[in-house]
Order: structure tokens, then C-alpha cells, then sequence
């Protein structure tokens, strides 16, 4: 059995060799990454990568599931309150935001990199994705039927909220706060007609 102290620094290599996989793959493409990169890039040698991952598709897995798990934690809290549709999305993805934000890196291969991870292995990270997507579909089903958000095909705003992360906290816009973000989620719910 590990030690606490152990566990930890297992833990802090698996950070090191992840964060330094991200600067790899946002330079060179996920295609390009080669598993000698990112041991350089981590300040490992190739035997302690291989330790810890044996392919560079376990580390994209490892980067997915980190990903979209820590989404899942971040909003946890804000799933369980009891807020009408609107109060609660607005809130919900204000979060996921605030935490894109904080983690371009990760998000950035987060939001591209399912293209490139075969189904086989997407069991590992898609839990909490669905999990994720279940939860804002039905915010928005009842949202539409409590006349808070506007009348359309959830699928189709859903995409609509996946653009604005892409457009606007993925991109290298700097200056994107909490109540750009909460302004321009609330116009995409809750357009005003003239």
C-alpha cells in the first residue's frame, strides 16, 4: 500500500505529465503528439511516462476524463438548488464558463479532441458528459414548458450553447466576465421580441 506521501507524488506526476501533454498537443495537433514530446514537455523521462501512461491514447483519455469530471464537480452544488429553469441554466452555465475559462488548455482539447478518441475508449469520459447534457436538456424542456425560455428544440439550443463556449471562451478573447457570460446566455433563453 502507498504512502500519503506517495499518493500525492503520483498525483503531481500525472498533473505534471498531463499539463504538459496539453502544451504538446495545442502546439503540434493531437495526430502529431508523440509520446517522446510530452515526456520531454513534462521534465520526465520516457520509462516514468510509460509508468503512468501506455499509450498517448491513455493520456487522452486521462485528459478527457479530468475535463469533464471536474465540470460535472464544479456544478454540482448548483444542479441541487432550487431555482426555476432559468435561474438554475443561467447559473449552470455560468459556471461551466468561469471554469472553461480558467482552463483554456484543457477545454480547448476537451471541446476538440472526441474526434480523435475511438468509441471503444469514450466509456471512461462519457459518463459525466451525458450526465452533463441530461441535466441542461431537461432544465430546458422545463424551462419551455414554464414559458422561461423560448420555444425551441433543446438539441438546437444546446448547440447554440456550445458555440458560445466555443466563440467566446475557447477563443482568445481575455475579457469575457461572469455577466457578459449571464447577459449573453439570458438573450439566447429569453430573446426579447419586438
Amino acid at each position: 500500500m502507498l504512502s500519503k506521501r506517495k499518493i500525492e507524488e503520483r498525483d503531481n506526476r500525472k498533473k505534471n505529465i498531463i499539463d504538459g501533454a496539453l502544451r504538446v498537443f495545442k502546439i503540434c495537433g493531437i495526430e502529431k503528439t508523440t509520446m517522446d514530446q510530452i515526456a520531454h514537455e513534462s521534465g520526465f523521462g520516457k520509462a516514468t511516462l510509460y509508468y503512468y501512461y501506455g499509450s498517448k491514447d491513455e493520456v487522452f483519455i486521462d485528459i478527457m476524463v479530468k475535463g469533464w469530471k471536474d465540470l460535472w464537480e464544479g456544478i454540482e452544488t448548483l444542479i441541487i438548488e432550487e431555482n426555476g429553469p432559468k435561474i438554475k441554466f443561467i447559473k449552470i452555465i455560468t459556471k461551466i464558463g468561469l471554469i472553461v475559462k480558467n482552463n483554456k488548455n484543457l477545454y480547448g482539447f476537451l471541446f476538440t479532441a472526441p474526434k480523435h478518441i475511438q468509441d471503444t475508449q469514450a466509456h471512461l469520459w462519457k459518463t459525466y458528459q451525458d450526465r452533463l447534457y441530461a441535466i441542461l436538456k431537461s432544465i430546458i424542456d422545463e424551462g419551455i414548458k414554464k414559458k422561461e425560455f423560448v420555444n425551441l428544440n433543446p438539441e438546437v439550443l444546446m448547440k447554440a450553447v456550445g458555440g458560445l463556449f466555443h466563440g467566446l471562451v475557447i477563443s482568445n478573447e481575455d475579457e469575457v466576465s461572469e455577466s457578459d457570460l449571464e447577459f449573453m446566455v439570458n438573450n439566447l433563453i429569453n430573446p426579447k421580441l419586438d
